[in-house]
């Protein structure tokens, strides 16, 4: 398979401290990863001999009644007294689940990734189609419908799981035989015999029949040292058994193989791979001796100062899952592990395959059968569950920096937005606001009235961002430390007592274990702004603060990888290895559900995380982290918030001009250019850099930043449209260029330019320096527009494929396309704040495809509250056709309609009645459509009216026409229409 280069990155810490490499293991520095790559050594080594020892035993296949699942028994040759469970699933959406653990062993396994990740556990199927076959060497099952049939093969020996589509094999787990489940195992247990007085005497050849597969040496397996730091891989007391708590040994290794997508050990034979991870980097690494990087990738939440633009460094956020697309269809697999992992990519002639090495945890691997990308967006959303709708404001321009030194600075830096007519909704503060970085309470030096300084800042419509990370100074007076150590609900060090101690922003510090369900509660009640008991609460803040949490890795400072000791003790007697890619998701979770029980009745909370696991996406966006002003992050930025949007982290964006660094006007242009289509849009800075705001630049980089901005906020509506229809199905609200086109293999490597949402805006920011034009690859044989001068770039008619045009892009230029057959709905008044818009008109860009035809919708809610699951809401589908009245196509009428979508799919807004409160709020303000821009009409029309629901006849209407030459289109103004929009109508263009 082809990579797909979409990779990622994220971090924190001072310019001078460039990126060490020194701090962090390689690969070759982590025990379990050089075991798994010792295996894959030797398998390579011994060629087609090689044979996985792993079988399942024949006589213990059990079939469930409904024919959805079977169970069985697997059975290693190389120990025969060590059993496995598994279970294969098949599940309503097609999905296929397959489920491995230990059984009668010495302690458990970590099984608990999954109850984290997933919304509920997935529904079996119950189609008669699925009927699992039990044969004397596999069992199967074939499913699905004419176009997308698939078939599972479960191979008993060597143990084999192989997904077909349509006869064709997509995916393999074991593939290459490299599947291992370290099972538990004493330190006593793994010695040669010993015979007493034999020391002058010949004692028996000790033979290690495990050597060929597992090694001949114990590497690693009791304890492990790096650096200053040994992992003692405490594992629990055995007193029954006699063994000390410290000699215990597991991991997984996995080998995936995908002929179409990627997990434990997979082969797939898929035109690109892409792996969904917050790494930096421009490509996947082979396995090959071409490989790119020495070391595999990694998934291990970690705080990194100034990572590099190309890398395969694990950073802050871990979604362990691989898509593979092909012009035949998409599969994906989503592997439920929570522990450190590696995963080694390779490239084969029929295929790509994986090796995934993780240090703890069971083998819970989902196949997502697609058969395309929105299925197969589908089918992980059912799992993990659809992105949050967040609040409208969340959307628009975020304004930080760390830090604003006091509240009034904050109001200086309010006060000068509006002054320069630059619109921004939220303004951030970073730890400084924070006495002794104690997060809740103020520095009453700098911050002595902050109540009264976030009612100045939401007097304007605007919200206030507060940072609360996840250390909490071990001070008895600080409240939220001091309560949870009452309640004994901070995490411990291995000795599962006490408090474990590390030293972060406060210095000596804790951590909440949001592991602990007795948490959650405390969690909620800091953050109330009125105590109920007497206790203390966050009675300095508002309603309508949001929350920003940063270095929940966990980050800490003198710890080993900069994070907590991997045999910390976390509830339930886990350890920390086993749920560390977890941890940092509970936090924002337990923020988000503390923010939405603040008031009554509950506002959309918006949570910024840095950290991050699958599932995530149901609570926090996400940004990528710390990184440079520089032209390199600036265009690694944009792949990475790709990345993290097909591995369902839609909601994500870069930190506008690089934390680290000086940008120079014309990167911090750009950069802003950027940042107007990412789907979170904040400017932040280090402690150490100039100021930059907007308004301080000179003319005319402060003039082409705020007609960016000002772009912004006239799409916001397209932006939060985009966002809805995410929520409600998964897809990416940034669409790589395969999504929207997933037969195009020309497409399929493009990861600098995107689509946004379903409304037909294809843009390809420029991230390269002195660039005047740009080229922008176009799939389809469609006409497109520029957005800002309507030039149009027709397909020829010999074009049977894809084709690049170019696209001027002089510095206030932002390289932006609309596809024909679009309808765009904007409100361009300049306003300081998006709810100041609330009441505006619309304007609506129909932009005519080669047929004559556009589309197009327009969602609407409070933006603030949960009213629109009660069906408080406008969604308007608007529709352009073109008709020939005379049968002899010389007269003829382009119509512009609009509907009631959500009356038209009650199934996606059950509850909603064409009369609710919002929608008569809406109509009450007289909210209409002011002007209609119909882009693409090829003559001047003769008459242009408009006829509205249940009135006869029409109504004149005023407009003009800008004739097309060679290559502007043809434009037709329509001047204000005065239609409602909760209304249907229809406006008619007759010629």
């Amino acid at each position: 398979m082809r990579p797909w280069p979409f990779l990622v990155a994220l971090l924190v810490s001072t310019p001078s401290l460039a990126f060490k490499r020194e701090s962090f293991k390689t690969c070759d520095q982590s025990g379990f990863c050089r075991r798994g790559r010792g295996l894959s050594a030797r398998a390579h080594a011994a060629g087609e001999s090689w044979q996985s020892p792993y079988y399942i035993d024949p006589s213990s296949i059990l079939r469930d009644p409904t024919d959805a699942f079977f169970t069985a028994i697997v059975k290693s040759t190389i120990y025969p007294d060590i059993k496995f469970s598994l279970e294969v699933r098949a599940h309503q959406d097609g999905v296929i689940r397959v489920r491995m653990d230990e059984v009668a062993r010495l302690r458990r396994h970590y099984d608990e990734a999954a109850s984290w990740a997933l919304v509920r556990d997935p529904p079996l199927s119950k189609s008669n189609r699925v009927r699992w076959l039990v044969g004397k060497d596999e069992t199967r099952t074939r499913y699905g419908s004419p176009g997308a049939m698939f078939e599972v093969v479960v191979q008993y020996n060597p143990l084999k799981v192989t997904f077909y589509k349509n006869g064709e094999k997509q995916v393999v787990l074991n593939g290459r035989g490299l599947l291992h489940m370290e099972h538990f195992r004493t330190k006593q247990d793994t010695q040669p015999p010993q015979i007493e007085g034999a020391e002058d005497e010949q004692v028996p050849f000790h033979v290690n029949n495990a050597a060929w597969f597992e090694g001949d040496q114990q590497d690693a397996w009791w304890d492990e040292t790096w650096l200053s730091w040994t992992d003692a891989k405490p594992k629990g007391k055995l007193p029954a058994l006699r063994v000390s708590h410290r000699e215990l040994i597991s991991s997984i290794a996995q080998a995936l193989s995908l002929f179409h997508s990627t997990s434990p050990s997979l082969i797939t034979p898929m035109s690109m791979v892409s792996l969904n991870m917050p790494q930096a980097c421009p490509s996947l690494p082979p396995l090959v001796p071409t490989a790119t990087y020495s070391d595999p990738y990694r998934l291990y939440n970690s705080d990194v100062f100034e990572y590099l633009s190309d890398s395969p460094v694990a950073l802050y956020g871990s979604v362990p899952l691989m898509h593979a697309h092909s012009k035949k269809g998409t599969v994906a697999v989503f592997n439920v592990i929570g522990s450190d992992t590696w995963i080694d990519v390779g490239k084969k002639n029929d295929g790509t395959e994986t090796h995934w090495i993780s240090e703890s945890g069971i083998l819970d691997v989902f196949i997502l059968p697609g058969p395309d990308p929105a299925s197969v967006f589908s089918q992980y959303a059912d799992l993990t569950g659809t992105p949050m709708l967040p609040p409208l404001y969340s959307l628009a321009y975020h304004q930080c920096r760390w830090n604003y030194v006091s509240s009034d600075d904050v109001r200086s830096v309010q006060k000068r937005f509006d002054e320069e007519d630059i619109p921004v909704d939220v303004f951030w503060l970073d730890i400084e606001y924070a006495e002794g970085h104690k997060y809740f309470m103020w520095d009453e030096k700098t911050f002595p009235d902050p109540v009264e300084m976030i009612a100045d800042v939401e007097a304007t419509e605007r919200k206030m961002v507060v940072i609360v990370d996840p250390h909490l100074k071990r001070e008895s007076s600080y409240p939220a430390y001091q309560l949870a150590s009452d309640l004994g609900v901070l995490v411990k060090p291995k000795s599962g007592e006490g408090e474990y101690e590390g030293w972060c922003w406060p210095g000596s510090s804790s951590w909440i274990d949001f592991f602990n369900p007795e948490s959650w509660d405390l969690w909620v009640k800091l953050f109330k702004t009125k105590s109920i008991d007497g206790s203390w609460v966050w009675t300095q803040s508002s309603e309508n603060v949001a929350i920003w949490n940063d270095m929940n890795e966990p980050s800490v400072f003198n710890g080993p990888e900069i994070s907590m000791p991997r045999d910390n003790i976390h509830y339930g007697g886990w350890e920390h290895r086993d749920v560390h890619n977890i941890n940092g998701m509970l936090f924002a979770n337990q923020t988000y559900n503390a923010l939405y029980h603040r008031s009554d009745p509950p506002k959309r909370p918006f949570v910024l995380t840095r950290a991050y696991y699958a599932g995530t996406q149901r609570f926090a966006a996400i940004w990528t982290g710390d990184n440079l002003g520089t032209w390199e992050h600036m265009a690694v930025g944009v792949k990475m918030v790709l990345s993290n949007a097909v591995g369902g982290m839609g909601f994500a964006g870069s930190d506008v001009g690089g934390f680290f660094g000086n940008p120079d006007p014309e990167m911090l242009v750009r950069w802003y250019g950027v940042g107007v289509f990412s789907p979170f849009f904040r400017a932040h800075a280090h402690i150490d850099t100039k100021r930059r705001e907007p308004y301080l630049l000179d003319e005319p980089y402060k003039g082409m930043i705020k007609d960016m901005l000002r772009l912004r906020y006239a799409m916001l509506p397209i932006w939060y449209t985009a966002f809805k229809e995410s929520s409600l199905t998964g897809i990416p609200i940034l669409r790589p260029q395969y999504v929207m086109f997933p037969e195009d293999e020309q497409g399929f490597g493009i990861d600098d330019q995107f689509y946004l949402g379903s409304s037909g805006l294809l843009c390809k920011p420029v991230t390269t320096q002195g660039e005047m034009s740009t080229s922008v690859y176009i799939s389809d044989a469609q006409v497109y527009y520029d957005y800002f001068s309507y030039i149009a770039y027709r397909p020829s008619t010999s074009e049977t494929t894809g084709r690049t045009v170019t696209v001027p892009a002089a510095l206030h230029e932002i390289p932006l396309l609309i596809r024909g057959g679009s309808i765009l709905p904007t409100r361009e008044r300049p306003r300081r704040s998006s709810p100041l818009m609330k009441h505006d008109p619309f304007t609506l860009r129909v932009a005519l495809d080669v047929d004559g035809s556009a589309k197009g919708e327009l969602y609407l809610d409070d933006g603030e509250g949960f009213g629109y699951q009660q069906g408080e809401l406008v969604w308007r589908a608007f529709q352009a056709s073109t008709t020939h009245t005379d049968g002899k196509k010389k007269k003829r009428e382009i119509v512009i309609r609009s509907n009631d979508l959500a009356a038209a799919t009650p199934d996606m807004t059950p509850s909603y009645a064409p009369t609710n409160t919002f929608a008569r709020a809406v109509e009450e303000a007289d909210v209409r459509v002011e002007r209609v821009v119909v882009v693409g009409v090829d003559a001047r029309p003769a008459s242009v009216s408009v006829m509205l629901e249940g009135e006869g006849g029409g109504r004149a209407l005023e407009w003009t026409y800008e004739a097309g030459d060679g290559n502007r289109a043809g434009v037709v103004v329509v001047k204000d229409p005065a239609v409602g929009i909760t209304k249907d109508w229809a406006v008619v263009i007759g010629f």
